[in-house]
């Protein structure tokens, strides 16, 4: 897709890399709702969650004292700069995750507006009502709701202390070729975000192609890429663990 835009080849990859992109999704969101009983707050926390069963006291206790060190260390920096105690019992609003688009901004060469990526095949792992551009526009202003924004800086270190704190999770999905990151994302500090991949990857192309194609939509906004190389270059961690010890025997 060098030279001239190729505006037919263009967008028949774009419709491509939407069903690649819709599966995968797909695949990951099934397989997350279906492991989503394992990281759920109420059985780490016990008591100290509003509406959960006792637990065990002392894993408990060592828990909330972990995730509240955790939590004066994120939300006390910038952006946030937020300084609030944790309430015991500490209410969460849902234990449900769910995927929000995985986005980050690139600056173009001539241009002083950076352009919004989104990955079609990566995904920040959140809970549901707790959309990411939501997070970013409460961050962004300056009469935001205090409350509003414990909220969500507690929602989501609550998704990272539990999913971190489960690695048989991460093996279980890593095994279903999802592997699980832990990221810092622009506008949002040292905060840690559950990242989930999968067995494709996505590109960006050139920057003329980006220029082109958001001059013709009429936005600053552009979706990673994905072909059939990229397909076709999948790796099989399984049948690759298979061949070396077939070669080390």
């Amino acid at each position: 897709m060098q030279g001239t835009f190729d505006i037919e080849s263009f967008i028949k990859q774009r419709k491509q890399t939407r069903v690649i992109g819709d599966l995968l999704h797909e695949q990951a969101a099934d397989y997350l709702g279906t492991l989503g009983l394992l990281i759920r707050p109420q059985m780490i926390f016990g008591e100290y969650l509003q509406g959960a069963p006792r637990g065990s006291g002392r894993e408990a206790q060592h828990a909330f004292k972990e995730f509240k060190s955790l939590f004066e260390a994120t939300a006390g920096a910038a952006p946030f700069r937020l300084i609030q105690e944790l309430d015991v019992p500490l209410e969460i609003l849902g234990s449900t995750p769910q995927l929000y688009p995985y986005e980050y901004d690139i600056t173009l060469s001539d241009r002083s507006r950076p352009v919004r990526v989104t990955s079609p095949v990566r995904w920040v792992v959140g809970y549901k009502g707790f959309e990411l551009s939501q997070f970013r526009q409460i961050i962004k202003d300056p009469n935001r709701s205090t409350a509003e924004l414990f909220r969500f800086i507690v929602h989501y270190l609550m998704l990272f202390y539990c999913i971190n704190r489960a690695p048989g999770l991460g093996r279980l999905l890593l095994g279903l070729r999802f592997p699980v990151s832990f990221e810092k994302l622009d506008d949002f500090g040292d905060l840690p975000f559950c990242v989930i991949g999968s067995p494709v990857t996505s590109h960006l192309p050139e920057e003329d192609l980006i220029r082109r194609s958001t001059e013709v939509a009429g936005n600053n906004s552009f979706e990673e890429l994905v072909d059939a190389a990229d397909v076709e270059a999948m790796e099989d961690g399984i049948r690759g663990r298979l061949l070396k010890a077939i070669a080390a025997a």
